[in-house]
């Protein structure tokens, strides 16, 4: 199965769980099975409401929109996720991969070094921030984004960090980018599922692209 083309990143002060659902459930009747996933980050949660929210999700995703669950591997298990997203100063990959090989793996990456270590190992990547975006820092641009393509070394890189428009997707793509990550850009939208369609309109493969996914 190749990586999401839009990686939607859940933040339920910006769209809540129930409206995040009923638009996951609309892609999934709209688009080919994968060309999104939904990334269920919610840190504040309890363990107990994090399996609930994933159960939700899957249940109206199904297998079109899969589901991705922040580092815990035995909440995506439970609930039935197509696998972890992880971060650096969770389990390492390997950790992961042993006890529920059935799992993909996605990574969140900030640097070019911890971004080429890992690539080997996961499915995907995201890389972050390629621009603006509040409280994350000096945004990296897309020569960082280039070059974290590059380290990547065939594993798909998502861009993230200030997604907000059709024309922050096609130079992430341009850049190498397999796709591209947010929260504001479709979440915060007036017409969430609108966005969504407006920005894989925009990552549509470009001319004599040979990305085959992972």
């Amino acid at each position: 199965m190749t990586a999401p083309r839009l990686l939607l990143i859940s933040d339920a002060s910006v769209l809540p769980i129930e409206r995040l659902a009923a638009l996951v459930e609309r892609l999934a009747g709209a688009l080919a099975p994968g060309a999104a996933a939904v990334y269920l980050r919610e840190p504040r949660l309890s363990a107990r409401e994090q399996l609930a929210a994933a159960r939700t999700l899957v249940r109206a995703g199904g297998a079109a929109v899969p589901v991705f669950v922040r580092r815990r591997f035995d909440l995506a298990l439970a609930a039935g996720a197509a696998g972890v997203h992880l971060q650096a100063d969770g389990l390492p990959p390997a950790e992961v991969r042993a006890p529920a090989p059935g799992l993909r793996l996605g990574y969140s990456a900030h640097a070019l070094d911890e971004l080429a270590r890992v690539a080997a190992e996961v499915d995907y990547l995201t890389f972050s921030p390629v621009f603006a975006t509040p409280g994350k820092g000096p945004a990296r641009g897309l020569e960082a984004l280039r070059a974290a393509c590059a380290a990547a070394a065939g594993r798909p890189v998502l861009a993230l960090g200030g997604i907000l428009a059709p024309a922050q997707a096609r130079a992430a793509r341009e850049a190498g980018a397999w796709g591209v990550a947010t929260i504001r850009g479709v979440l915060a939208a007036p017409d969430p599922l609108a966005a969504a369609l407006d920005l894989l309109a925009a990552l549509d493969p470009l001319p004599g692209d040979g990305s085959s996914g992972a």
